[in-house]
């Protein structure tokens, strides 16, 4: 059997049913649909992606990233995004899995790492999401993490290590400098994801182009600039579109439009649907009413 073959069989003993499924321990999610998923927005957080059966594409903005049963995705900071879901044919369906990343945790192996191997300084990381060859080691290590949900024991024993083991290999892989983009300050998208984080604490509250710029420590231009470069959205917009993604959100969850406008910053409920509808083209009470 195709370690592809083992982990959609250990995903779909987890997870018989539609949708979403998370793992009773911190950080592990099982995704399962019978039907393809049209585009919809979603709110990336940083986390590990593995498909085991069918095909996803991510859009931001003007780029657009597939992973499947070849490619995992590694995203290093939280992204509002746009996702659709491909079956591998009516009959099959999707399986998939992601792993939020733990930056305490990958910060204890960067430095185990980088005492018997210093990273290069030329390694500089211009992107914040991609998709990235699976090796069969790592689909090893999902499949007995699955595997240790049967077990107690296993849980408590065998699964924090197992997680430090993919981190391990994921860092070791032609896109592992992402990973470091949860834990490192540097330049490029190094630089950036600090200031993804603050915007992803703080979109609420209000914040402009200066707030942001201060906490950067950068000129407005130039953060403008490098946030743009690596996001392929201004900051503005980025913060706009985190908004508008976690509002929606709120509204499929029950919230009133008037509820969801002020969770996310907005103090005018009618600028609040006319972004909305203007972003989504739809109203938030249309939303609401599903």
């Amino acid at each position: 059997m195709s370690f592809e073959s083992q982990l959609a069989a250990s995903i779909e003993q987890l997870h018989p049913q539609q949708d979403l499924c998370h793992i009773p321990f911190d950080g592990l999610y099982l995704f399962r649909s019978s039907s393809p998923l049209a585009r919809k927005p979603i709110v990336y957080t940083p986390s590990i992606c593995v498909i085991a059966q069918g095909k996803k594409k991510l859009f931001i903005e003007n780029s657009q990233f597939t992973y499947d049963t070849d490619n995992y995705l590694i995203n290093s900071v939280t992204m509002p995004v746009e996702a659709e879901v491909e079956l591998p044919d009516p009959d099959t369906p999707y399986l998939g899995l992601s792993l939020e990343i733990d930056s305490y945790l990958v910060s204890q192996l960067l430095i185990e790492m980088e005492q018997q191997e210093p990273n290069p300084d030329s390694q500089k990381p211009s992107d914040i999401i991609s998709a990235s060859p699976v090796t069969d080691r790592l689909h090893n290590c999902f499949i007995r993490l699955l595997d240790c949900q049967n077990s107690e024991m296993d849980k408590r024993i065998l699964v924090p290590n197992l997680i430090r083991e993919i981190y391990y290999e994921v860092l070791k892989g032609p896109h592992g400098k992402m990973l470091r983009n949860c834990v490192s300050n540097h330049n490029g998208a190094n630089r950036i994801a600090p200031v993804v984080h603050y915007i992803e604490n703080n979109f609420h509250q209000a914040l402009d182009i200066e707030t942001i710029a201060r906490f950067a420590g950068m000129s407005s231009s130039t953060l403008h600039e490098h946030f743009k470069q690596v996001t392929s959205m201004s900051p503005m917009k980025f913060v706009k579109s985190l908004r508008l993604h976690r509002a929606h959100s709120l509204l499929l969850s029950g919230s009133l439009a008037s509820e969801a406008s002020y969770s996310v910053g907005y103090s005018s409920p009618s600028q609040f649907s006319r972004e909305f509808k203007r972003f989504f083209g739809e109203t938030p009470k249309s939303i609401q009413s599903l």
